[in-house]
């Protein structure tokens, strides 16, 4: 017997091993041998030296599930359920954690490194070219792929808003099927908020890695939080707060809307920070982004802060497009254009936020925030106005305390912007969660909420709390089981 057979018998005797481990359900492993961990790198090189990109164990079964691993960049293998990757240049361990970890079963980013650096043995930053890591709890190759699951329409939706960090807490998705038993089907959680920080650790959007403007505790993984949601019948809606980001502003300068009577960056005297809604390049960087996440597998991107200032000194505002050459509605309808036919081509929904006083289409209020409703309609796939009771101004349509009024508001500006949306564009409002200016906050406030939505014909509803805090949720939704 030669030396190449005997190295052939003992790689195939540790490759089914590592299969047998994995397949086990031990791929969590922290520990392997030295001499057993030779022996995989030895079958792999003798398996496959043709250099860099991805090989699968594959079959007519399992062709529909071979998207999932259409994005791996050069140097990944696989061997049955055991994923390798050899290093086709020198590569920092961090930026290997962050490209793999949607192939893996690890929700965040620690976990995974503190698994890989100890079953690979690695105390390092640097893998050098060539140099073999075994990723550690790697994904099944025949892992069915999320986009082929994604809902064929908006669901008629019963919704909460999560915030980014929440949402990229492992424990918030083991709360998934309690929403599930409620009949709450959908959720909503920021991938930008107003702060501008991206909750998407590992986007492979441009200005994200050029700026650093995601942040620790976001989501790591987003393709497992895909997938926990599409097992348990979740319909996922991600949010992103458009032109209001402070972190682009402050970032990038070109980004602002511009002072005329300083030249440097506009704000209304708050602590708002815009960034230029006419600027070709922050309309780019928000479909880019909406982008990414479409092809992510979720069902629907919704853009909030969709709009202009309103506050503040609006003549001393300067924009990138002459302020005579577009009115404030043409940019907001025109960029919203763009961005569908964009999140469309991977056929997920566009979704947008709206002032609930827009509702009631005074014009002085479309014109400042360039928001016109029926224009809206036609480019993109459902309409949230945030009709908060709270929000109204005391006295608003006669009632002194809007807050103590939730059927009136929801029910009335549900219906407005239904005959403003025609057919165009499903309506599906914000509920006020939170008990601001509200004498009497409970389940019941929840509930006469839930039947003015249901009496107006709203295609569903969400349920806001800016502390994510549902417990009066809850129990309307027990209530209406």
């Amino acid at each position: 017997m030669t030396l190449k057979v005997k190295y052939f018998l003992l790689a195939g005797i540790a490759v089914l091993f590592v299969i047998f481990i994995s397949a086990a359900g031990y791929s969590k492993a922290v520990y392997i041998s030295d001499y057993l961990r030779s022996l995989v790198i030895r079958a792999f090189n003798l398996y496959n030296n043709k250099g860099s990109g991805v090989s699968l164990i594959s079959g007519d079964r399992y062709k529909p599930h071979m998207k999932t691993y259409e994005k791996m960049t050069d140097g990944f293998f696989h061997f049955g359920n055991t994923l390798l990757y050899r290093a086709p240049k020198n590569i920092r361990a961090g930026d290997l954690v962050l490209n793999a970890i949607e192939y893996t079963g690890f929700y965040k980013l620690n976990d995974f490194r503190n698994s890989t650096q100890a079953f690979n043995n690695i105390t390092g930053n640097i893998i050098n070219a060539g140099e073999i890591v075994v990723i550690t709890n790697p994904l099944p190759y025949y892992i069915q792929d999320v986009i082929s699951t994604r809902s064929p329409e908006v669901k008629f939706t019963k919704g909460l808003y999560f915030s980014g960090d929440r949402a990229g807490n492992p424990s918030f998705l083991s709360r998934l099927p309690y929403f599930k038993s409620l009949g709450i089907n959908s959720i909503v959680f920021d991938v930008k908020d107003i702060t501008g920080i991206v909750h998407v650790k590992n986007s492979r959007v441009r200005e994200v890695r050029e700026f650093g403007l995601s942040r620790d505790g976001a989501i790591d993984n987003l393709p497992m939080l895909v997938r926990e949601c599409r097992k348990n019948g979740i319909y996922m809606i991600a949010r992103i707060s458009i032109f209001r980001d402070h972190l682009l502003y402050e970032m990038d300068p070109s980004s602002r809307i511009k002072s005329g009577r300083t030249g440097g960056g506009w704000n209304h005297g708050t602590k708002e920070l815009w960034c230029d809604p006419t600027n070709r390049k922050v309309q780019d960087y928000n479909i880019n982004l909406a982008v990414e996440l479409a092809a992510a597998g979720v069902d629907e991107i919704q853009f909030d802060y969709i709009r202009f200032p309103t506050l503040g000194d609006q003549d001393d505002a300067m924009f990138a497009w002459p302020q005579g050459r577009q009115s404030r509605v043409d940019v907001i309808t025109a960029f919203l254009k763009r961005a569908h036919e964009a999140v469309a081509s991977y056929d997920a929904f566009l979704s947008i936020d709206i002032f609930g006083v827009t509702a009631w289409g005074k014009d002085v209020d479309i014109k400042k925030l360039g928001q016109q409703i029926d224009l809206l309609a036609e480019n993109c796939d459902v309409i949230s106005p945030m009709l908060y009771p709270s929000h109204f101004n005391d006295n608003f349509d006669g009632l002194a305390k809007p807050g103590d009024h939730p059927y009136h508001f929801i029910f009335n500006g549900c219906k407005k912007v239904i005959e403003l949306a025609g057919k165009k564009a499903l309506v599906r409002p914000w509920l006020q969660a939170f008990s601001w200016r509200v004498s009497r906050y409970n389940a019941d406030y929840i509930l006469e909420q839930v039947k003015a939505a249901n009496d107006s014909g709203a295609h569903g509803y969400l349920f806001w709390n800016a502390s994510n805090k549902y417990d009066e949720v809850f129990r309307a939704m027990e209530a209406l089981r």
